[in-house]
């Protein structure tokens, strides 16, 4: 009973940490978004015009742009707090309804890349650390250096030509929901999954096996051999699960790595999540789609940090609560 007073109690003081840190969060998002080149005006009612006087007057009024930045951030965080992100420039819809019809495939891919990446790494990284100094785990070693090597896109691409244009196995690009088809959603899923998982997967696979490594020249693992248990039950039982908790730890942090930094490989395969309605917004100066788009992804970015630290705490009572 003491002991989940204690956690609710740092959930508490972690929700509170959270405040200020998205504030910063909201800080930087719109000094960034005012710092970017182009003129609203000019987006909104084009170049031919633009010098329009009275149209252009009443724009910058209606925008609040006559007014100082931090009179125009004031304004913009109370409606943000308020659910109210404003409306496209583009589309005139309410950015919140574009940005949530989104957010589903976003969440759909990082899961997807995050889940195969886990489903590869752990088992080479074991395996190497197991085969120490074999050509098992040299190979092992060569496939998480060129993971860690090879640009994403670069990947992506290379992919969609092997996999998609020359064996013709999988569709090049697109999205169905697995609502809708889950077979079809799950052939459109495939070559995107393991563009997002290949590199956090060739980060994994090394930090299993130096995790494992670790854990196997500690002495609770002479303990266990000592006292009869099998090979297989030390490695797998013990070892192992000691060794998944940084690797899961970081997993955690590379799948909010994966939810905010998706955005290139979301335009290459056409896949309709935050990250290309991002892009998208900067192509078409967007200001508002751009601002809450970061915005949301920084939420989603924070949001899975906090659940990392309450997963660590959970999977290691031993550490302590601060």
């Amino acid at each position: 009973r003491e002991t989940r007073r204690q956690m609710l109690a740092y959930i508490i003081r972690r929700l509170i940490y959270m405040i200020p840190v998205l504030f910063v969060v909201t800080v930087v998002v719109f000094s960034f978004v005012e710092l970017l080149p182009g003129d609203i005006v000019e987006t909104l009612i084009g170049e031919e015009d633009v010098e329009d006087p009275e149209v252009r007057k009443a724009l910058i009024e209606e925008f609040g742009l006559d007014q100082p930045i931090y009179v125009r951030y004031g304004k913009w965080l109370y409606r943000v707090v308020q659910g109210d992100l404003g409306k496209s420039l583009i589309t005139r819809r309410d950015v919140s309804l574009e940005l949530f019809d989104r957010i589903p495939a976003t969440a759909y891919l990082g899961f997807a890349g995050m889940l195969l990446s886990m489903l590869i790494a752990i088992p080479l990284g074991t395996l190497a650390a197991l085969k120490r100094n074999s050509p098992i785990d040299n190979a092992v070693q060569l496939f998480a250096l060129a993971g860690i090597s090879i640009p994403e896109f670069w990947f992506a691409i290379m992919a969609i030509m092997l996999i998609s244009l020359h064996l013709g196995w999988l569709p090049t690009s697109g999205y169905t929901s697995p609502i809708e088809n889950l077979r079809e959603s799950i052939e459109f899923l495939i070559l995107p999954a393991i563009a997002v998982g290949f590199r956090q997967a060739a980060y994994t696979t090394r930090l299993t096996r130096s995790s494992m490594l670790d854990e196997m020249n500690k002495e609770y693992v002479d303990a266990a051999r000592s006292l009869g248990f099998s090979e297989a039950k030390v490695n797998y039982k013990y070892t192992l699960r000691n060794a998944m908790i940084p690797t899961l730890t970081i997993s955690g942090l590379q799948l909010a790595d994966l939810l905010g930094g998706t955005v290139v490989l979301e335009v290459i395969f056409a896949w309709p999540g935050v990250g290309r309605v991002i892009y998208e917004a900067i192509i078409q100066r967007d200001y508002p789609m751009i601002q809450s788009g970061v915005l949301v992804l920084g939420f989603f970015v924070v949001v899975v940090n906090l659940l990392v630290d309450i997963a660590y705490r959970w999977l290691n009572p031993r550490v302590e609560l601060q």
